[in-house]
């Protein structure tokens, strides 16, 4: 038998090569459930900041040393990346828009992971010298949107993030 001379396996190069090194575009599909996450997870951020008002305000822990500095900055903080998501900022342009939205996004996973690890830990020790005892309707509205902010806006992360990545790489290696 004739044995068959097998060539060298060629490389993509060129126009080919940029092409296979763009990842597929987000389907239709993925692009709304990002943005439905998106909204999501900002009305649930809002609902963390309006929770921390409210026991600023009138459960008094106002008057609680640093505790009460600390809730006052969450709602503050929650209301500006809140509004931040909400707000029409692809108008700026998709690149601009979805790299202040992955921002805010960002703050948001900080605040409301910040919020849910310091409440958990004020249940068994004292933070601050303050101690939280048990779970009155805003502990458990605060714990449960803490975790809902953190599992949408992380879903919005995962659907946009990936995209501005790749778009930025790709502005970078141009000349």
């Amino acid at each position: 038998m004739a044995s068959v001379r097998e060539r060298p396996a060629r490389r993509p190069h060129g126009r080919q090569a940029a092409l296979r090194a763009v990842p597929a575009p987000p389907t239709r599909v993925s692009e709304v459930a990002g943005e439905v996450a998106r909204y999501l997870g900002a009305v649930s951020i809002l609902v963390v900041g309006a929770v921390h008002a409210q026991q600023y305000y009138e459960a008094f822990f106002s008057v609680v040393p640093t505790i009460g500095t600390l809730f006052l900055l969450s709602f503050v903080g929650s209301a500006v990346v809140g509004a931040v998501l909400l707000a029409p900022v692809r108008r700026l342009g998709r690149n601009l828009g979805d790299l202040i939205l992955v921002s805010a996004a960002l703050g948001a996973i900080g605040i409301a992971l910040g919020s849910l690890a310091s409440l958990l830990w004020s249940e068994y020790m004292p933070l601050f010298g303050f101690m939280e005892s048990g779970y009155r309707l805003a502990v458990v509205l605060t714990l449960l949107f803490d975790a809902m902010a953190t599992v949408f806006l992380a879903v919005f992360l995962a659907v946009v993030a990936p995209q501005l990545v790749q778009t930025i790489q790709t502005t970078r290696r141009s000349p």
